[in-house]
């Protein structure tokens, strides 16, 4: 049902800032009924908007729906243009969370996600829509896996360790194996032998050492992909440093993560970020010392942020990834989301077909000159000029692209 059959079903794509501001009671309120992720809530959403999107000018595209003026779906989005066309994507600094929009369940949320899906299409003037790790569980996985046009879909293993309801932690710690021979506490007694390690979650408020640790987190991630050659953009991105400070203290909105450090002699050797839970929580962002790298203290922050979503009373979500370690706390259960893109209009299927004619004028103008590179060979003393003939007509036939 959309918003001009059923009277008391109202859908809406806020566009101004003020109207997204306004949204704050509400969206909180239905945030904590429906027990949604970080990513869905107002305050992650809103300091991504103020210091990733917005300074990057991307346009605020967010769906919401309403029944009888009740606030019951949220879908917060973004439209950036690259080059002549636009892109609809999830409203965030794109470095790694789930697409899934934020709603009730109960018997009618099917409907309610079909029609924001449709508003999606049809309103949002996208000629691509762009949706990372897509679970598979979910209704929209369907919707947009049954679209005609999918330009591209690709699978990803996600893990999630369940931790309430395990009784004591050396209890739930007794259900787990080895991970890389070592049982919980071990990393960190091999670590102790090079001094004396100790674990502190910082006060949200302390904003300047926050973002000194932040900042030692982004200078060892960067090492560390250059070293395994996996550069993400975003690591790059002064506004999505900034913005996982804001995560942890803002002042204008709730507190939404906490930073855990692992410090040796006092110096850090490893830190992690985790989103409060509702009760999920989720690990966010993590980087380590690589001088310290075979005492593995990126295992002991893992750890560590694994006990204190224990301790909290959450469920921990580690998002995509087929780490072992990810494998280990979640006792092996893992799920399936999908990252998919869709063509969305007449002007996006166009720059499609044009890059594929491209692509395939590229690659016979690549076949002919192989081709006519090889022909000199051919009439060599002592060669067969038939074979050659032959050869070069089976190159052009057998490689056409």
């Amino acid at each position: 049902m959309d918003e001009t059959t059923r009277t008391t079903r109202r859908y809406e794509v806020i566009s101004g800032e003020a109207e997204f501001r306004a949204l704050q009671p509400e969206w909180d309120a239905l945030w904590l009924k429906a027990q949604g992720y970080c990513y869905q809530s107002f305050a992650f959403c809103w300091l991504a908007w103020k210091h990733v999107s917005k300074p990057h000018g991307r346009r605020l595209k967010c769906i919401v729906c309403r029944e009888d003026g009740k606030l019951v779906l949220v879908w917060p989005l973004e439209t950036v243009r690259r080059s002549l066309w636009v892109y609809l994507v999830p409203l965030g600094p794109q470095g790694g969370d789930f697409t899934s929009m934020l709603i009730e369940a109960d018997a009618v949320a099917e409907a309610r996600v079909a029609g924001a899906w449709d508003m999606a299409r049809r309103r949002c003037r996208a000629d691509f829509i762009h949706l990372p790790y897509v679970r598979e569980r979910l209704e929209l996985h369907r919707l947009v896996m049954r679209e005609r046009r999918i330009l591209f879909s690709e699978a990803h293993n996600a893990s999630a360790a369940r931790l309430r309801g395990q009784g004591s932690w050396d209890a739930y710690c007794q259900t787990l194996g080895t991970l890389f021979g070592k049982r919980p506490g071990g990393f960190a007694k091999k670590l102790s032998r090079e001094g004396t390690v100790a674990v502190r979650t910082l006060d949200p408020a302390e904003e300047a050492e926050t973002a000194s640790i932040i900042e030692w987190m982004f200078r060892c991630k960067r090492a560390w992909s250059e070293r395994v050659g996996k550069r993400s953009v975003w690591l790059d991105l002064p506004e999505f440093e900034r913005f996982l400070g804001k995560l942890i203290y803002s002042g204008e909105v709730p507190s939404m993560a906490r930073l855990i450090v692992v410090t040796l002699d006092e110096a850090p050797v490893a830190a992690i970020i985790a989103s409060v839970g509702n009760p999920w929580a989720s690990a966010i962002f993590a980087g380590f010392d690589p001088h310290y790298g075979k005492s593995c203290p990126g295992l002991i922050a893992v750890e560590q942020c694994v006990k204190w979503a224990f301790d909290s009373g959450y469920d921990l979500d580690f998002g995509v990834g087929t780490e072992d370690f990810k494998a280990y706390w979640s006792r092996g259960e893992a799920s399936t989301a999908w990252t998919v893109q869709t063509i969305n209009s007449i002007w996006g299927l166009a720059a499609v077909r044009a890059r594929r004619m491209t692509r395939d004028l590229i690659g016979r103008v690549k076949n002919l000159r192989q081709s006519g590179a090889a022909a000199p060979h051919a009439q060599e003393p002592g060669a067969a000029a038939a074979p050659a003939m032959r050869s070069s007509r089976e190159t052009g036939v057998a490689h056409p692209e």
